[in-house]
């Protein structure tokens, strides 16, 4: 312990020496230059600049702030030398003109200049002053850095165009002045240049919000005097995704790229249309034939590996990406197509039915198989609906596009109210691909509007037979909302409730009981009938309470006997409307129809059998025979023939 205390009190003590010693050789007065340490100069450092970056190949100067004197010497030395050099040449002068270095011209101060500046040259620069016994040295700290290059940008407005968000300014820039070329051209005074500090940006307003066209750029750089110039040409972009698709033997890449935006990517998600088969592309995550394929994340790269695809795997899939920052996140994507024939535009993933609720924002939906250019709907009574993008819910407008992009083949259209008397009943939904198809490709369906939050899918009325099953429904809107029960009453004033618990082995009075198919969970509430009797035929109501509801919601729908002839009420029969109906007369027909199909399959089949095996025995009874003709002597067959002329021919020909 004691030893430790004692080589840390030498230790200090031969600091305070040397520092002392130090100060003592750096301020040492002069003979006849007066006390130094009170003088300007001396107060703001001996040499100057005390450090300085300087680019490579650019021409570095360094002095010492003390005037010389006559008999004076000025001597420099190099980063990383042991050696001083007089800059008159009076010691190692062959070492001045080796490196280029001169006395500074028109000045009475030890100074030299480096021209030009190497990547060697940089580190700590020492002057010296000699006079007489006396030195002044000083130090730099020389910091040498690459040649600042133009960016890779469009010079001139002659090169690629860049977008708007793109960097325009040179690396270490300190300040910068951008303005239209037209204005430089037009004179001064048709354009205001304001500097900027450290970085070029673009001097947008509310007249050129884009910033479109061509500009000019001065730039001063850091570590260099002159000034960069160049020109930019300014497309302006909005952040797109890029797709492509690298097919090899053993494997497929699926790649998605975000451009022209300054965001970065949080998730990506690969979807295949023909199964919705979702991945969730992930760097360094995957399966044995799935895996991300990219720069990464930061570049804004998203790509889905495929080993050894088959199946579903050639086919259409959808990649979404994620993006934004800290505050933000948006949701955009795309369509890959991996198909090994390229297939034509279809609408794909539709509702035959949609339903809603009278008065209520709803939405209806019409997708396509590859990116659309635009798309539109028709309604029931001739009215027109024109989509796009740019048509948001925030524009006040009765609809909107709904959707995350058309060149994901999503079309879809709001309603910010939908009413029962102008928007129920049939639709077509239009969407358009200039690139694939001038023509237009059109779906339609049907829309069906409740005046409740229940509705039934069969319809309003459902056709049913005396003594057959029928089956009764209703389902919550939107569809897949849970419902907390449901329950029917029959014409007859009857009423019960249903649950997956009330099957055929347990029915309600005797002859009432859940469909399979009933699923509360997911909004459907489902009624089968045993055995239709004349007491129900009339008008039920199925009821249920959707959850977080206050009241239950019902709902009216009609059982009618077919064989009563034209429809209840007067009505135009509907033939969506006996999806729900169980009849005598639809199974004797289904049974007489199928044995009709099997009969005429049988015989047609039977008839074709009976025609390939005659072809078979016809050819076989030739090869037969041709081959007992190969057998016999070839010369008395030429004999006969000669011989017997025409009658030898006719046997042959009978024999063959």
């Amino acid at each position: 312990m004691a030893f430790s205390c004692l080589r840390r009190w030498w230790c200090q003590r031969a600091f305070l020496v040397c520092l002392c010693w130090l100060a003592a050789q750096l301020f040492r007065p002069l003979d006849g230059a007066g006390n130094l340490l009170t003088s300007f100069e001396v107060q703001h450092g001996y040499i100057y600049p005390p450090a300085v970056t300087v680019a490579e190949g650019e021409v570095m100067h360094l002095r010492l702030l003390v005037p010389m004197q006559e008999g004076d010497r000025c001597l420099y030395r190099e980063p990383g030398s042991p050696t001083d050099i007089d800059v008159h040449g009076g010691d190692n002068g062959s070492s001045r003109s080796r490196t280029n270095k001169l006395l500074r011209f028109g000045d009475a101060e030890c100074s030299i200049r480096v021209n030009p500046v190497h990547r060697r040259d940089g580190g700590f620069w020492r002057l010296t002053l000699v006079r007489g016994t006396e030195r002044i040295r000083g130090v730099t700290m020389v910091d040498v850095i690459e040649r600042p290059a133009v960016p890779e940008i469009g010079a001139g407005g002659s090169g690629t165009p860049v977008s708007s968000l793109d960097e325009i300014s040179p690396e270490r820039t300190e300040y910068c002045f951008v303005q239209r070329q037209s204005s430089m051209e037009g004179g001064v005074g048709d354009g205001v240049v304001v500097p900027m500090y450290e970085r070029c940006h673009l001097p947008l307003s509310e007249t050129d919000p884009t910033g479109a066209g061509v500009w000019s750029v001065i730039a001063g750089v850091q570590g260099q005097m002159r000034e960069m110039s160049y020109g930019i040409h300014i497309e302006n972009k909005e952040e797109q995704i890029v797709t492509a698709v690298d097919k090899e033997l053993d494997y497929h890449v699926l790649s998605c790229t975000l451009r022209y935006t300054k965001l970065m990517l949080k998730f990506c998600r690969f979807v295949r249309l023909a199964d919705g088969l979702g991945l969730n592309v992930v760097p360094g995550i995957g399966t044995p034939r799935y895996g991300y394929i990219g720069a990464g994340f930061e570049r804004n790269e998203c790509g889905l590996e495929i080993l050894g695809p088959e199946g579903l795997d050639k086919g259409t899939w959808k990649c979404l990406l994620g993006y934004g920052d800290e505050a933000l996140t948006k949701v955009s994507g795309a369509i890959v197509d991996n198909s090994d024939t390229s297939p034509p535009l279809a609408i794909v993933g539709r509702d035959v039915t949609a339903t809603a609720q009278n008065g209520t924002t709803a939405s209806l939906l019409c997708n396509a198989n590859k990116p659309i250019d635009y798309c539109w709907f028709r309604g029931p009574h001739g009215q027109f609906y024109s989509l796009s993008e740019s048509l948001t819910h925030g524009d006040g407008a009765p609809y909107w596009y709904s959707g995350i992009a058309l060149s994901m083949g999503e079309c879809g259209i709001t309603f910010a109210t939908l009413v029962d008397g102008e928007h129920a009943g049939r639709w077509h939904c239009y969407v358009g691909n200039g690139h694939v198809s001038a023509l237009e490709v059109s779906a339609s369906f049907q829309v069906r509007i409740s005046p409740s939050q229940i509705i039934s899918p069969a319809g309003d009325r459902v056709e049913a037979v005396l003594g057959f099953p029928a089956l009764l429904g209703c389902d919550s809107i939107p569809r897949g909302t849970p419902l907390q029960y449901c329950r029917f009453v029959t014409p007859a004033g009857e009423a019960f409730s249903l649950n997956e618990n009330v099957t055929t082995e347990r029915p309600v009075l005797g002859r009432f009981y859940s469909n399979p198919n009933h699923n509360l969970a997911k909004g459907s509430c489902s009624l089968v009938i045993a055995a239709v009797r004349e007491e129900d035929f009339g008008q039920w109501i199925c009821a249920g309470k959707i959850e977080g509801h206050p009241v239950e919601h019902i709902y009216g729908v009609l059982l009618h006997n077919r064989d009563d002839g034209g429809p209840s009420g007067g009505e135009d029969e509907d033939p969506t409307a006996t999806g729900g109906t169980l009849s005598a007369a639809s199974i004797s027909g289904m049974v007489i129809g199928a044995l009709a199909v099997v009969g005429g399959a049988v015989a047609v089949g039977y008839w074709q059998f009976r025609k390939r095996l005659h072809r078979q025995t016809v050819a076989a009874n030739e090869e037969v025979q041709m081959r007992t003709m190969e057998e016999r002597p070839r010369i008395s067959v030429l004999s006969t023939s000669i011989s017997e002329g025409s009658s030898s021919t006719t046997n042959s020909q009978t024999a063959l």
